[in-house]
């Protein structure tokens, strides 16, 4: 697949890396407020998969739709692009947002946006090894280290057990969905050399989506939605990042060493304190403006040449 010029475009590429962070850490907050429109109590597992399945289900058949009107060929020739692509929709979408929507329930906004960064470090590491055009070098190390330090900064807290309030349902599920996000970040990559990258993003998501719906099925909603004005307007707003955003990001992913890409993760972070504050009224701790510094500081390095 030939991509625009716009994603390869290397001063386009800080832009559009913000523009999806900014979109992504608004999410977080907005998926809680979901929640208290809807009413989805935050142990209803199966209501939580639902609203995870609707948002992607949509969001990627707006993306199929853009495509088919602006006569967008998939590129795909066989069953092995057949298999990447529901693998892609698995891991980059199912498993991901499953675990997320999860977890968001037993943490806060500002704690799961930073937990949730740590794919994007995960997506350095891996990349380096696996790709020759993303070598490891000592920028991308010392760059890894700030974000991660950063990211354990938020957990700290002067007289309290640093592993007093971790759990496996809050923080144990965002982090296996950061590990989502970094094996779907790869698999993007494969993907991207084998088929029409917005295609495959909205088949994907559609995929992905229709999975979750699956599963809410199964696990069953414990009650049913209250629908609102201020409900259906976050839905669409959520609904519209999701597309939005994962189509350029996965064309940035195409078009540019991952790592280069990756480290933008740990914007979000920055973003979704500020986010979460505004939105939910949650508190701005000294240890998140600790991270918020760590992080930025390691996405500069990371980009400098």
């Amino acid at each position: 697949m030939k991509n625009s010029s716009i994603f390869q475009d290397k001063r386009m590429k800080v832009f559009l890396a913000v523009f999806v962070m900014i979109g992504w850490s608004l999410a977080y907050p907005l998926i809680k407020l979901g929640y208290q429109e809807f009413q989805i109590d935050g142990t209803d597992l199966g209501g939580k998969i639902l609203f995870a399945g609707v948002r992607f289900f949509m969001a990627g058949t707006a993306v199929t739709l853009y495509c088919h009107f602006k006569k967008i060929k998939s590129d795909i020739t066989d069953s092995g692009d057949i298999a990447w692509l529901v693998l892609l929709g698995i891991v980059n979408t199912a498993l991901h947002y499953m675990f997320a929507y999860i977890g968001l329930g037993y943490n806060s906004s500002a704690r799961s946006t930073i937990l949730d960064s740590m794919g994007g470090f995960i997506l350095i590491l891996l990349s380096t090894l696996l790709f020759p055009d993303d070598k490891m070098n000592w920028r991308k190390a010392l760059g890894i280290i700030l974000g991660v330090a950063g990211i354990i900064s938020i957990n700290i807290q002067p007289g309290a057990d640093f592993f007093s309030d971790i759990t496996f349902m809050g923080d144990g599920m965002i982090l296996l969905n950061a590990c989502c996000t970094a094996l779907g970040g790869l698999i993007t990559r494969v993907v991207s050399r084998r088929m029409n990258i917005t295609r495959a993003t909205g088949y994907s998501m559609q995929i992905g989506g229709a999975l979750l719906l699956l599963t809410s099925l199964v696990i069953r909603p414990r009650t049913a939605w209250v629908f609102t004005p201020a409900g259906i307007f976050i839905l669409l707003c959520l609904i519209t990042i999701s597309a939005v955003c994962f189509a350029i990001y996965n064309a940035l992913l195409s078009c540019h060493p991952i790592s280069e890409i990756a480290i933008y993760n740990a914007l979000i972070p920055v973003l979704g304190v500020i986010f979460a504050a505004l939105l939910l009224h949650e508190e701005l701790k000294l240890q998140y403006i600790i991270a918020v510094i760590l992080v930025a500081i390691g996405i500069h390095v990371v980009n400098k040449r």
